[in-house]
This record gives C-alpha cells, structure tokens and sequence, in this order.
C-alpha cells in the first residue's frame, strides 16, 4: 500500500507540552481524557499503515461512497492530505478548516465545520457510508455516525454545564 500525504497529530509536542504549554490538552481536560486524544493518534500511525488500503474503494476520496443519508450531508475532500468524508453541517457557518486548536468539551471535540484530520479505526469501506464529521449549530463538531434513518449519534456528548471558554 502506498503511504499516504498524511499530517500526523504532533503527538510528541503534545507530552512536551504538558507543563510548559498553556494550549496543553492537560490543562484543557482530564488526565484521562488528554490520554485517550494521545492514544488515539499514536494508533493512528499503525492503522494507516495497516488498515486504511482495506477500506478504500474507486474514486475514493473524490467521491462518496455512497448518496447522502441526509440532505444536510456533503462529501468533503482534503486533497493536501487526501482523505475524503461526510459533513453534516448544522450551523450557519461555510464548512471550513479551523487551523488554530480550538477544543470544545471534549479534546475530541473542535470548532471546526471541516475535518481536521482524517477519521481513523474505520475497519471496512462500508463504515465510509456512515460516518461523518458531525458539526453542532454552534461550530463544534466530532466525528460521529448517521444512521440508515437519518439520525445522528455522536460519542462525545455535551454537558449541560459546559461553556465555550
């Protein structure tokens, strides 16, 4: 399988940073919470490496894998780091990169209505079908699933409590 042009979180900038960084996810959120982000992109690097050419199929990323569950669904290509997924944008906001780390309540979690990275541990193309990048009316988003209704489910709920910094 041919490597993909693929940004890899800066992992290692992230452990640098937790007590010299005010951005720190160590800061932002749990131990356990910033150590679940970390996990998750370290094993990135190895599903890229072994995983993703099983989930890719013709024309991918420049077409969908399928028509839109939704009518609020868009098929969004990163060509710099050629990866390609759905949108279900439910804010006012043009879907656009948001470069800066602005996390929500989850380090899961950005105000960005595109993706900024590409959605890893996806074990088969027919899991293209369903996922997306789900972004709130506010500009937060995550990646999260649209069921065959049309609902959304998303792993990272809002708290009641929690406020935009």
């Amino acid at each position: 399988m041919q490597n993909s042009n693929v940004i890899s979180f800066p992992t290692d900038r992230v452990r640098e940073y937790k007590t010299n960084s005010p951005v720190s996810i160590y800061k932002l959120f749990s131990r356990n919470e910033a150590d679940d982000f970390i996990q998750y992109h370290e094993e990135a690097i190895e599903w890229r490496e072994r995983i993703k050419g099983k989930t890719l199929y013709d024309g991918y990323p420049e077409h969908p894998p399928c028509e839109a569950i939704r009518d609020d669904m868009y098929w969004y290509v990163d060509d710099q780091k050629n990866f390609g997924v759905w949108v279900v944008n439910q804010s006012e906001e043009e879907i656009l990169l948001n470069k800066e780390f602005d996390f929500g309540w989850s380090p899961f979690v950005r105000r960005s209505t595109a993706p900024p990275h590409e959605p890893v541990h996806i074990q088969s193309v027919e899991m293209r079908s369903q996922l997306a990048w789900i972004v709130e009316e506010d500009g937060f988003a995550q990646y999260g699933v649209v069921r065959k209704d049309g609902e959304l489910w998303v792993p990272q709920k809002r708290h009641v409590t929690w406020t935009q910094k």
